[in-house]
């Protein structure tokens, strides 16, 4: 199985009242690679959620003026963290407690004392589920752009060939010597550019990401349109 996950650039947010608890689960993710954040109750939790966005949180249940559950229909409610996973750590077991943690929109828990091997597949697990949710969000959303892109090329066609046909018309009765008739001939190639790339749109079967600007990838039109 591919690995989605780099670790380096991954963002942990673990909140336990106890710090012998927040140090040891601390040592375990760096270890691995993966970068942590601490908050020590509920508020702060919260607080960290909103300003850090962190890619997980590990929180614990029972804590001091409000508790793991409630802490986590906050961050549930809230569009800034409502997708954030969060894994619940907590002695309890009971079905009750378990019930609550998933109701309350925990992701998956974590039984104390935490074992380093349960913990990181866990936490594996939830952020590798994030990515392809993300994923096939992704490709929805794109979908629909290249749905509408090529209802838009196919409005297009009409008039791109109304103004190919003039410009050519224009071009035969027009002397070459003629001071316009390098603009109609430039009209004219503009045009058919305007017309291979609608084409194009309207035939991407794949996608295809290529570097423009920075960062940005953007559709590669000649590879999504199947020209290799």
């Amino acid at each position: 199985m591919v690995n989605l996950i780099d670790s380096s650039q991954t963002l942990i947010l673990i909140v336990d009242d106890n710090p012998v608890n927040l140090r040891m689960e601390q040592m375990m993710l760096s270890k691995k690679g993966y970068r942590t954040a601490v908050a020590t109750n509920a508020a702060g939790c919260i607080e960290a959620a909103r300003k850090l966005k962190p890619d997980l949180i590990l929180l614990d249940i029972v804590m001091p003026e409000m508790n793991g559950l409630d802490a986590c229909k906050v961050l549930r409610r809230d569009e800034r963290t409502k997708d954030i996973p969060v894994i619940f750590v907590t002695g309890r077991t009971d079905d009750e407690v378990l019930q609550e943690a998933f109701e309350s929109g925990g992701t998956d828990y974590v039984r104390k004392p935490v074992s380093a091997i349960e913990l990181l597949t866990r936490i594996s697990s939830a952020l590798s589920q994030k990515i392809l949710i993300q994923k096939l969000l992704e490709e929805e959303k794109l979908d629909g752009m290249l749905e509408m892109a090529g209802a838009v090329c196919h409005e297009l066609n009409q008039p791109l060939q109304v103004i190919s046909g003039y410009s050519t018309l224009l071009m035969m009765d027009m002397a070459e010597n003629h001071e316009l008739y390098g603009y109609v001939t430039e009209i004219r190639k503009q045009v058919e550019r305007m017309a291979t790339i609608t084409k194009k749109l309207m035939g991407i079967t794949r996608y295809e990401a290529c570097h423009y600007v920075g960062k940005t990838r953007i559709v590669d039109i000649d590879r999504a349109s199947g020209r290799l």
